[in-house]
This record gives structure tokens, sequence and C-alpha cells, in this order.
């Protein structure tokens, strides 16, 4: 899908593309920011992320569009079917989970670029989706971030239509919302005096995240036993610990969950919180 810079009212209309191997790179250079990195960790997690996006696009199609203003990309939106997460008990057919929409330069912002990237999605959830072979989609949810720019993400879903449903957002598209079967958390005895952080290749940041988070844990407590690893890529370890689908990564510490979020606010509040749960 495609869409001209044209203008409207004196504005001009991003011109929406959906990603391929040839812009592929546009993605990426989305999420980091535009900005190059010397960081090994942060190169790594890009990687990562380029792989993940390849497979998906062999596999089902495009799963995210990019937005262009003056053929410079400036804000990305990701999804794929729920049925794809390999981690997920009990996938719900024909439902599209939005990721993210990610907007970080400042000349495309309050410019209308994050609602046009999510309208064209929601048009093509109606007519039908290459990542559900051309099917429509019964429903689109979403798990907001927490609050960054200048209007709360769950607000700005909510222009758009969407609902709060479980511990999600929903848009009905051709069917009624249902629920996720979310099993419950239950601590494993084998988690107890040990550390366990996940992450999801479909962000960059996880990977950072996982690493980073290791390296300042190991810091304080070297001889504590530290596992890592990609829900996508070992789903059975997940299963084993069922949450939510991950945003970006998580913290297990002696078998309780620690917030991840505080991380990219204040490292030391975070690595306080791992030693209270120790």
């Amino acid at each position: 899908m495609s869409e001209g810079n044209n203008s409207q009212g004196g504005e001009k209309v991003p011109n929406i593309e959906d990603v391929s191997k040839e812009n592929l790179k546009d993605v990426l250079g989305i999420c980091s920011g535009n900005t190059p990195s010397e960081d090994p960790v942060l190169e790594k997690g890009r990687e990562l992320k380029r792989r993940w996006l390849l497979d998906m696009l062999e596999r089902y199609g495009p799963c995210a569009k990019i937005a262009y203003l003056d053929e410079k990309p400036v804000a990305q939106i990701l999804f794929y079917p729920e049925e794809t997460m390999p981690y997920i008990p009990n996938p719900r057919k024909d439902v599209i989970y939005l990721k993210c929409i990610f907007n970080p330069v400042p000349e495309a912002q309050r410019r209308g670029v994050g609602g046009a990237l999510l309208k064209a999605l929601i048009d093509e959830c109606h007519t039908g989706l290459d990542c559900l072979g051309g099917r429509p989609c019964r429903f689109m949810i979403t798990r907001p971030f927490p609050h960054e720019g200048y209007l709360p993400l769950n607000e700005f879903y909510e222009k758009y239509g969407f609902a709060q449903g479980h511990r999600e957002m929903f848009l009905e598209i051709e069917g009624k919302y249902v629920p996720a079967e979310i099993p419950e958390y239950r601590p494993l005895p084998e988690d107890r005096g040990r550390i366990i952080l996940t992450h999801n290749p479909d962000c960059e940041w996880g990977y950072f995240l996982v690493k980073t988070a290791r390296e300042l844990i190991q810091d304080k407590y070297p001889d504590l036993i530290i596992e890592t690893y990609n829900s996508w890529e070992k789903p059975e370890e997940y299963k084993k610990r069922p949450h939510l689908p991950l945003v970006m990564a998580s913290t297990i510490v002696n078998a309780q969950f620690v917030d991840s979020s505080v991380f990219w606010i204040d490292q030391k509040a975070y690595l306080r919180n791992v030693e209270d749960a120790l």
C-alpha cells in the first residue's frame, strides 16, 4: 500500500509503504531514532530484529508499514497475527496484534503521521491482510507502552475506536472481541535464587535491556545464576512461566516478576527492585 505526498490544508500527507526487503533498513532506522550506534549490544539487537523481519516477510508477508515525509522515513507501525507468536498458548485466529506505533522524528510529530499509519492498517484489516492470507481481521488488539510523547497511547488508540478489554485494548473489525486466555503465572521452584531475563526479537531494545540488565546484576552478584532467552526461539521457556505477551522484555527474580519498564527511567531503581526480590 502506498499513499502520495499530497497536501491537506497546507500539511503534507505522509507516504505510507509496506515493509519490504528493499526498505527494511528504514524500519530499523526509525526504531533506533535514525541515529547510528557503535554499541555492539544495540547492533546485535538490530540484527536480531532484521532477521526476524525477514523471516516474517518470507513466511507471512508485510508486518510493518513505514511513513515517509519528503522521502524521509519518519515513523512506523508494527503488527502481526497473534497466531504467529510461538510462545502464546491458545492464540486467537485472524486476530492482529498491534505491537507499536513509533514516531521519533520531532518535525513529523503532531502532524497526523501516527494516525495515518493506524488508518492504513485499519483499512487493510477490513479489506484483507497479506499476513492473514488475504483474509480480513476479526479484531485488533494492542497493549500500549507507558506514556511517551504528546498523548498517552491509550488515549491515542481510543481516538480511533479502541476500547479496553481484558488486560489489552481492542478494535472490532469483522468480528466480536474475544478476551485472551491468559494462564495464571505460578512461581517455579527451579527459579528460586536465580534470574530469568526474556526478550522478543521484534524490538532491538528488548535485547539491549536484557544484556545490559545482566551486566548490571552480574557486577553486583557475580555468583548469581542468570538465564536469558529469546521467547520466539525458546517458546517452551515462556510457556513454563506464562504471563502477558512481551512488549519488549521481562524480568523474573527469585520466582517473582520485577517491573522492567523502570529500567529505561532509572537503572539504579531497577537494580534495587531486583535486590528487593532476592
